[in-house]
């Protein structure tokens, strides 16, 4: 079940996704795709005094989230250092954060047994950079298992290839970002001021991306970027990070829209190996989850977020790698 729907979860869209388990619908609300809150319940054991196992004991301290439709559990009992939000909490920053704008959510539900819960929403008209589609959109996400905390990301999707990448949201130096602690309701003020940057945001990637394609690069160039990435910290490049960068290469030359020439085409093959060919799993989605949720969300956004700034340190870091190689290639031979 790599899509993390359960009997309980529902994904509504106004299209079918991947997993092609979508309530498909015109209007995604939060009545047809999260019809249910969580409230905080105390935590009972058998008391250790008593020889009637009836006889229970309150922990202290401790809560759990139960659902008010079905009466089940929602995530792991917490510690009263944790804070949880609330569905309703959640649908009333989307329309806090976007009231006066035109905007329309595409797909919203929760997964792993309703321990997390998302909305994708479509603000702007896609772009163009070249010949290439753009489409971006928020992204919020929030959960009560403790695995991330409330949040927004800017999305994009490259629409030739179906590439996608993350950018957390930022207003001045406030990330859209709020921790299940004490202070939740206070940071969800920061958070919707975040989310009505979105356009600027917008406008802030279309810029990028617009650079990234008038700056030529060369075939050496793009090889040494990618060794670099893939080498990490280390100094040499190992054999899995060599074949990683061989397919990199392959994207870079002729992936989907690229044609081997610029800095977008470098990014563009990057994106489209992490979106589409990053997980070794057997598991139908996978992939997807990997992509949009996982180790490949991560660093598809910390590649963006430092493309422009150390993509020349980086290239000559993967040059020095590559010298480095051939050094010892000749010794081994000799």
């Amino acid at each position: 079940m790599s899509h993390g729907l359960t009997e309980r979860d529902i994904q509504a869209g106004i299209n079918d996704a991947w997993h092609k388990k979508t309530h498909v619908v015109d209007t995604v609300t939060r009545d047809n795709s999260m019809p249910w809150d969580v409230s905080p319940h105390p935590v009972f054991t058998y008391d250790p005094k008593s020889d009637n196992p009836e006889d229970l004991i309150e922990i202290p301290k401790t809560k759990i989230l139960m659902a008010n439709d079905d009466g089940l559990p929602v995530g792991q009992p917490y510690a009263d250092t944790y804070h949880p939000s609330t569905v309703d909490k959640f649908w009333n920053i989307i329309k806090k954060s976007l009231s006066g704008i035109e905007y329309k959510v595409i797909s919203a539900g929760s997964i792993f047994n309703r321990q997390r819960i998302f909305a994708s929403i479509k603000l702007t008209d896609s772009f163009y950079v070249g010949d290439r589609e753009f489409k971006d959109y928020l992204t919020i996400i929030d959960s009560f298992d403790k695995s991330t905390s409330l949040q927004c990301k800017y999305n994009n999707i490259c629409v030739v290839c179906a590439n996608t990448f993350a950018v957390s949201m930022q207003a001045g130096q406030k990330v859209g970002r709020v921790k299940h602690t004490k202070n939740l309701d206070s940071g969800l003020d920061d958070l919707i001021e975040s989310i009505k940057k979105f356009t600027h945001q917008s406008e802030i990637v279309k810029s990028k991306l617009h650079k990234y394609h008038q700056r030529k690069v060369s075939n050496d160039e793009a090889r040494a970027w990618f060794t670099a990435i893939e080498s990490g910290n280390l100094k040499e490049i190992t054999n899995g990070a060599k074949q990683k960068v061989a397919r990199l290469m392959e994207l870079y030359e002729s992936g989907k829209g690229n044609q081997g020439e610029t800095q977008l085409d470098v990014f563009s093959a990057y994106t489209e190996f992490y979106t589409h060919e990053s997980s070794n799993r057997k598991e139908e989605g996978s992939q997807y989850i990997a992509s949009e949720w996982g180790t490949s969300a991560t660093k598809k956004s910390q590649v963006f977020n430092s493309f422009e700034s150390k993509f020349d340190d980086l290239v000559a870091k993967g040059d020095e790698i590559l010298e480095n190689e051939k050094t010892l290639d000749v010794v081994v031979a000799s």
